[in-house]
């Protein structure tokens, strides 16, 4: 298995699905599997609108939409924990804290499992506000609170005193599962609070501010081949990470106004959180990967470790049809959400916000084109190579279990149909016949004879 962030393993937090038979995988914008072209002839979204054109025959471009939007490295999960990490050492006391974790910790793991690990111990987040020098320092009483207690315990203490004493809005602060349980989306409240206690910290002249180097930057010593492919598959994993995040917070908002009942929301954006949090896990790996030195990088094996992990996208994908189905139904509501500028364009057609539901399909159709094309143009070594071929052989079976995710659910939608279409079974049970593996029209030949028209019936 591979390292992972968090204190729990990711597998733990991916649900384990059964390998399916290897199916051609069909083109993103398309919601069938060439196995199953003969069940629908639709698409996975309607067509896009032709783009507006000016007179001079040139499109219309917005450079501040939010489809356009691209990450900042220090926007990355990874790069936030990197820079927190080198702001903590400032901190009186926090080196020998920091130094502790690390030395305990296996040599891969990353900055974010090392700063998680050090949160959860409680006493760590009280002496970050203890550097304040309040009138009154944070401590647990350790002869009124269990042992296995006192790192919550601390941490509640760290919270109240941001709510009461530095005066953070609540609703901005983290609550306790957000650091004790195993999901990346509340471990980022946990980083951006501890970074709001040290930019007081900085204003107030206890520490200096500092910021980490980027590593990463500092390894590449030339613009070849190589670099312009891992620096294409780094950037674009962190873009492809924040608009899941930005559509993750779409949802959030509709789910708090309850702008559509809570099925239509299931429906739409199904395990879009667990998609998420595994996506940010990956990203992580993948700049960690960065950040080695060229000669100990190897990103074929990334893959072939987080084989099993992708199989978060079958659910989510085989869902494109249902979902698709209920975007239609109630985007009059959808466009109504508000919320800021991009959430707003989110919705200002329907097409953008098919296009943000759709990015996890296209995102994992370009993993095998980018490691062949780092197999073929990465001027690497043997081994390097056979581990590349080996991991785009891993991405090309994520792609097929997913296309056999989209027949399983086209299988069964057949079924429900049928049963809603026959009226009188004539006392045989539907459940009983087993599963539909493949449904459409097909030629029937009669007699010995082919190709004789008059003895085809479809």
């Amino acid at each position: 298995m591979p390292t992972t962030v968090g204190p729990s393993p990711l597998s733990q937090t991916q649900s384990d699905s059964n390998s399916t038979s290897s199916l051609t995988y069909s083109d993103p914008s398309s919601r069938s599997s060439d196995a199953t072209k003969g069940t629908s002839q639709s698409t996975l979204f309607p067509p896009p609108l032709p783009p507006l054109v000016l007179p001079n025959g040139g499109p219309v471009e917005a450079s501040d939409n939010v489809m356009n939007k691209i990450a900042n490295k220090e926007t990355s999960l990874f790069q936030i924990c990197v820079n927190l990490r080198q702001r903590l050492r400032t901190v009186p006391g926090f080196e020998e804290i920091l130094a502790e974790e690390e030395a305990s910790a296996d040599a891969d793991t990353d900055p974010v499992t090392l700063l998680w690990r050090t949160f959860r111990r409680g006493d760590p987040l009280m002496i970050i506000y203890n550097a304040l020098n309040p009138e009154r320092h944070l401590e647990v009483d350790n002869s009124r609170v269990a042992e296995s207690n006192r790192p919550k315990a601390a941490t509640f203490k760290f919270l109240q005193a941001c709510v009461n004493q530095l005066k953070f809005p609540a609703e901005e602060c983290f609550i306790i599962t957000d650091l004790y349980g195993d999901d990346t989306t509340g471990f980022v409240k946990v980083a951006r609070v501890v970074n709001r206690v040290i930019d007081v910290l900085v204003e107030e002249g206890h520490i200096e501010d500092v910021q980490a180097t980027d590593d990463s930057q500092a390894l590449v010593t030339g613009e070849t081949m190589r670099n312009k492919i891992i620096s294409e598959l780094v950037r674009t994993e962190r873009t492809y990470v924040l608009h899941l995040e930005l559509l993750q917070s779409f949802k959030k908002l509709v789910e708090e106004k309850g702008i559509i009942p809570g099925d239509a929301v299931h429906d739409i954006f199904l395990n879009l959180n667990a998609l998420l949090d595994f996506q940010r896990r990956f990203l992580i790996r993948v700049e960690q990967t960065n950040a080695q030195p060229e000669a100990e990088q190897n990103w074929g094996k990334l893959f072939i470790l987080y084989r099993e992990a992708f199989k978060v996208y079958e659910p989510y994908i085989a869902n494109q049809k249902r979902c698709d189905e209920t975007v239609v139904r109630e985007f009059d509501k959808l466009k109504d959400t508000g919320g800021s500028i991009e959430m707003r364009q989110m919705v200002e057609a329907p097409n953008t916000l098919y296009s943000f539901l759709m990015k996890p399909m296209q995102r994992i159709s370009k993993y095998p084109m980018l490691l062949g094309e780092l197999h073929d143009k990465g001027d690497l070594d043997e081994e390097r190579k056979a581990d590349l071929l080996e991991g785009k052989h891993a991405a090309i079976s994520i792609l097929e279990s997913t296309n056999a995710a989209i027949h399983r659910e086209e299988c069964a939608e057949a079924v429900q149909e049928l049963k809603n279409r026959v009226e009188d079974w004539k006392g045989h049970r539907v459940e009983g016949f087993g599963e539909l593996l493949l449904h459409g029209n097909f030629t029937v030949l009669k007699g010995d004879v082919p190709n004789t028209k008059d003895q085809e019936r479809e």
